[in-house]
């Protein structure tokens, strides 16, 4: 026979925006069925154990047909109060999740926050040559050059010079749900981009000129199963090549007449080619359409 009765004295819904959770706040009345004062110290367990108050981190138990984000929301906190003579509790719980109904897909599909960051830094390069004839483009010379990039040495007798060529770093958010996918195998999958060029273009940068440096995962700040993941992409205009000028012996630049180099390539470290458009965002690829990656590189789903 049961010991407790309780029943719900308010009910409170929250849909919040996006990357805030929404909630549901849920107070309930919790009294001992033979009239006696409720000692909360030693009783929480057996009111928990009849299930008037929920585990804490279980699913919302009141989810219905026709409510939509509530069957995400997971318990996150419980508060206890009771009148002078502790013959009623009052406990308010709280549920919530990160879920959210994305308009944009149809049918209806729940998604999780996703954003893009933009930021900008340079690198130094030497330059041995300007208004070069072969630029510095995927498209045109691949992977190294192995012909001189042709153009005018630099003014007044100088071997090279330097300067700084801007880029763009690229942080691409996205909050995952380790009860649905672990965690672990979510981080070896994103891995296998690191250190790779984009085989395709990527975000509106074009083939090979961005290189992603990081993937790191850490535990977002609500909810015990949702977890953040930042892809850092690197790109650079000259699609990270540089200007080498031949060498001789001697590991100095080859000089003519002029005291200026013979030659001068683009060359760039090796690196794989890899699509980062079916790791990043496992809904489509390439040109297939998919609005998660719209909605995060874009910023808008309508």
């Amino acid at each position: 026979m049961p010991t407790y009765g309780s029943n719900t004295t308010s009910y409170n819904a929250r849909i919040g925006e996006l990357g805030d959770p929404s909630t549901i706040t849920v107070q309930k009345a919790i009294w001992r069925l033979d009239g006696a004062a409720i000692d909360l110290d030693n009783e929480i367990s057996a009111i928990e154990a009849e299930g008037h108050l929920p585990v804490y981190n279980n699913v919302w138990a009141g989810f219905s047909a026709g409510m939509t984000w509530e069957q995400f929301a997971r318990c996150r906190s419980i508060s206890y109060s009771s009148d002078q003579r502790s013959l009623a509790l009052s406990a308010t719980i709280v549920y919530s999740t990160l879920y959210y109904l994305n308009p944009a897909w149809s049918p209806a599909q729940y998604a999780l926050p996703v954003s893009t960051e933009y930021a900008s830094k340079s690198r130094v390069v030497r330059i041995f040559r300007q208004s070069w004839s072969i630029a510095p483009s995927y498209s045109v010379i691949g992977t190294d050059s192995s012909a001189d990039i042709g153009g005018t040495a630099m003014d007044g007798g100088q071997i090279s010079t330097s300067m700084e060529l801007g880029q763009i770093v690229v942080r691409i958010r996205k909050t995952l749900d380790a009860s649905a996918d672990p965690m672990n195998a979510m981080y070896a999958k994103f891995s296998t981009i690191i250190n790779k060029r984009n085989s395709i273009a990527f975000g509106g940068f074009p083939i090979s000129s961005l290189v992603c440096e990081s993937v790191t995962m850490q535990k977002a700040q609500a909810g015990f199963e949702f977890y953040d993941v930042v892809f850092e992409l690197l790109y650079d205009p000259w699609h990270h090549y540089e200007q080498v000028a031949d060498t001789g012996e001697d590991l100095l630049p080859k000089l003519n007449g002029s005291f200026q180099p013979t030659a001068v390539k683009w060359k760039r470290p090796s690196l794989e080619l890899y699509d980062f458009n079916p790791v990043i965002f496992p809904n489509g690829s390439g040109g297939t359409l998919d609005v998660e990656r719209d909605l995060t590189l874009e910023g808008w789903w309508y």
